[in-house]
């Protein structure tokens, strides 16, 4: 007894000099019907619980220091591989490696960050790190403004001004290497500034890759004070010894009684054809909202993704409308309208994912999540 006491009294005082939180979930999902190319499929169920879902999730921090790591299954959404972790041969380092089990048997930890401050307006964060020029709420991914990888940061902030370095080099890897003989490599550093007014925040970035012989680079607004959320941002990629890219993106958030509404807008230019090489920088995806790399010539593009929030009684409401590029030769719009429950604890979503181009397909996904 006197033994639990004092674990009990030691946690206490911990708990008055640490800020210890954890949280985890349960999540499914799955389809209840899918018709693609004339085929029929009825009720599917997956465990799909990524890092951005509902994991569990450690973090301590005090104020001057703190840690998180979270664990979750992981699984290729696109390809449906799953992955255990395992060692190179050649290198000795963990690499993950492609397994044929069951979706949901693999659990692995992954967004490892420590960060602490040795002054109060320097932070250095040593693990994972993310950032972005300004991204859009709807998928929450469809910039190619930002980075997430792992590595060292170091962010200086004071008075509505901030600079951010990070020597990107991802789990495992290094940033700065040097052969006998041979020249210097980098492998990824990514640096913003930013300053917020009264009329909101600017901010702008660069990122070189391969020993900065490819990069990217970007400006970005976000205005304050409007009757509708607004912002901007310009990026421009050079690779492969060429300007590849030139992109703008623009966002605008408002509100018509109580529903809400979203527009997220994305459109450019590439210079090189299918400028796939863009897709080599941390952050640039070919799926994202104008992404084009898939092209096979050089071509403008425009995209565009939508979002209605429409909340009703007991339940939400939402229709999403998607198109990646309206410029394209081939016509794929995705029309997603859907709702949102909660049934005691259990978060409940069901929609109608109707994808109309040259072959139509129709899904109705359902998702259901426990959180404790």
């Amino acid at each position: 007894m006197k033994k639990i006491v004092g674990i009990i009294a030691a946690l206490a005082m911990a708990g008055a000099v640490f800020a210890v939180d954890f949280s985890a979930g349960v999540r499914l999902e799955g389809s209840l019907f899918n018709y693609n190319d004339g085929s029929i499929s009825l009720f599917k169920e997956a465990h799909v619980n990524e890092f951005y879902h509902a994991p569990i999730s450690f973090s301590i921090a005090d104020d001057v220091a703190g840690g998180q790591l979270k664990l979750s299954n992981v699984k290729d959404l696109e390809t449906g591989k799953t992955y255990t972790l395992g060692t190179d041969p050649d290198t000795n380092l963990p690499v993950l490696k492609e397994e044929a089990v069951k979706l949901g048997n693999v659990v692995i930890a992954d967004a490892w960050s420590i960060w602490f401050k040795p002054v109060d307006i320097l932070k250095v964060t040593v693990g994972r790190w993310s950032t972005n020029l300004n991204q859009e709420h709807i998928g929450w991914c469809n910039t190619d403004s930002g980075i997430e990888s792992d590595g060292y940061a170091l962010t200086l902030a004071t008075e509505g001004f901030s600079w951010d370095v990070f020597l990107a080099s991802g789990n495992g890897n290094w940033f700065f290497t040097k052969a006998d003989g041979a020249d210097a490599a980098i492998a990824e550093l990514y640096t913003k500034v930013q300053y917020g007014a009264d009329f909101g925040t600017v901010n702008a970035f660069f990122n070189g890759i391969n020993s900065f012989k490819d990069f990217r680079f970007g400006a970005g607004i976000n205005l304050s004070g409007l009757p509708v959320g607004l912002w901007f941002n310009f990026i421009g990629a050079y690779a492969a010894e060429n300007f590849q890219r030139i992109r703008a993106e623009a966002d605008v958030t408002a509100t018509f009684g109580s529903i809400g509404w979203e527009l997220f807008v994305a459109g450019g230019y590439d210079m090189k054809a299918g400028a796939q090489c863009v897709n080599s920088f941390t952050g640039v995806e070919g799926w994202h909202v104008g992404g084009t790399y898939y092209r096979a010539e050089p071509a403008a593009f425009c995209g565009f993704y939508t979002r209605f929030n429409i909340p009703g009684d007991g339940m939400n409401f939402y229709v999403e409308i998607k198109d990646a590029d309206v410029l394209a030769k081939d016509f794929s719009m995705t029309l997603k309208p859907g709702l949102t429950k909660n049934f005691g604890c259990c978060a409940f979503e069901m929609a109608i994912d109707a994808t109309l181009a040259k072959k139509v397909a129709i899904d109705v996904p359902v998702s259901f999540k426990v959180s404790f």
